[in-house]
């Protein structure tokens, strides 16, 4: 393997950001198959995000700790197999309870890979004399960029693959290049600038303390993690509800892959655009709480239109704010959290605030799920779009600290 293609920058961006765009098109398909042929309600639907999110509770500290102390590569080659693996359960069957299991190996695999490709490339570029902070978010938001153009072959090829065979059939396949991916990255994914903590005498105990003393301890950090909590008690339920409001309000029956294989291409080529402009204010000096606070106002703003209206156009207008702002905010709040953990907790303190984020989608997506159930999803929404804009204004916080 030449030195070209095992560049750290270079894996981390067109690998990395291959696997995230392969998902867009499982959630696409799996969206189709819950909504669509399996009927879900409100409640099942967020019921599966619950399952998601308390799988990640249980699980993203412990695994945070095992990529600091064991192999941050090891532990986003585990990722890639259980999440291949996940995604071919969760179109096995037309029985609900056989499926719902499968989310709670999705959100395993997920925290195998959650922070520890951000500590892997964090790792060996600054043992390359490379990577100073600001740099190292710029590379998150160009992974992120890498991974919607990605995306819009991998939408596309879901729209096509799934009306010639069937919706199960492109899911299964998006399984098997997943675990495929796995085998890949081993090839190409070197780890020469990472001691391993059980090297340097850290347990699993003394790693966990350390990590959270730093959360703790740092004030950014700790507005990062209510920005966090806040925003994310509203996305769960937009997420899974977010596209049920389309396809009901469209009425596209047979057509429901082409209808919402179209939104997610509009949402794909939306997010391409706010990603350079989250990357050009990056460029220009922008702190990450300033970044975060407009994607997360544009956000709010996005969700109050999708709720506001029945009309499909104004409803999809409303879904492309919302969903392009928070796709580049994702890449942002990991910049956030990364500048301010050290070398030896990276991937613990990562793992922290996406354990944070569990938190906020499991109580929130099962209140605003059940609210839903018995009221109405418009009502839900609304409810997202106030949580966003008190999380845009919570982040301001963030930037005079």
């Amino acid at each position: 393997m030449s030195r070209r293609v095992s560049d750290p920058a270079r894996v981390y961006v067109r690998v990395m950001g291959t696997v995230e765009g392969l998902e867009w098109g499982f959630w696409l398909a799996a969206s189709v198959w819950w909504i669509v042929v399996l009927e879900l309600s409100p409640l099942q639907l967020v019921a599966m995000g619950a399952v998601l999110e308390l799988s990640v509770l249980i699980a993203e500290t412990p695994t945070g700790v095992v990529a600091d102390l064991v192999s941050r590569r090891r532990s986003i080659l585990i990722s890639q197999v259980l999440m291949g693996v996940a995604y071919i359960w969760a179109v096995a069957s037309f029985n609900y309870w056989v499926i719902l299991p499968a989310q709670a190996l999705f959100g395993v695999g997920w925290t195998f890979r959650s922070g520890a490709d951000t500590a892997w490339v964090t790792d060996e570029l600054k043992g390359m004399g490379r990577g100073d902070d600001a740099e190292i978010e710029r590379l998150l938001v160009r992974k992120h960029r890498f991974g919607i153009l990605v995306a819009l072959g991998s939408l596309s090829t879901t729209m096509l693959v799934g009306t010639v065979t069937s919706v199960r059939t492109v899911a299964v396949l998006l399984g098997v290049v997943a675990i495929a991916m796995g085998g890949y990255l081993r090839l190409v994914m070197r780890e020469d600038h990472f001691t391993p903590g059980r090297e340097q005498e850290r347990g699993f105990l003394e790693t966990l303390r350390a990590g959270l003393n730093v959360v703790v301890t740092r004030p950014r950090l700790r507005v990062l993690v209510g920005v966090i909590v806040v925003l994310d008690m509203g996305s769960e339920a937009f997420d899974r509800l977010g596209h049920k409001f389309f396809l009901d309000n469209g009425g596209w029956g047979d057509d429901s892959l082409i209808g919402l294989g179209v939104l997610f291409l509009v949402l794909a080529v939306a997010g391409l655009g706010v990603n350079a402009l989250a990357a050009r204010a990056l460029e220009t000096g922008s702190g990450v709480a300033r970044l975060a606070s407009l994607l997360l106002l544009v956000a709010a703003i996005g969700a109050t239109i999708t709720m506001s209206t029945t009309m499909l156009v104004f409803i999809g207008v409303g879904l492309m704010l919302q969903d392009s702002t928070r796709e580049a905010l994702w890449p942002v709040l990991e910049g956030w959290a990364n500048r301010d953990a050290p070398s030896e907790v990276r991937a613990t303190v990562h793992s922290l605030m996406g354990q944070v984020t569990a938190i906020g989608e499991l109580v929130g997506g099962m209140a605003l799920g059940a609210l839903a159930q018995a009221t109405s999803v418009r009502l839900v929404l609304a409810i997202a779009a106030v949580l966003w804009f008190g999380a845009a204004g919570l982040a301001t916080r963030g930037i005079q600290r």
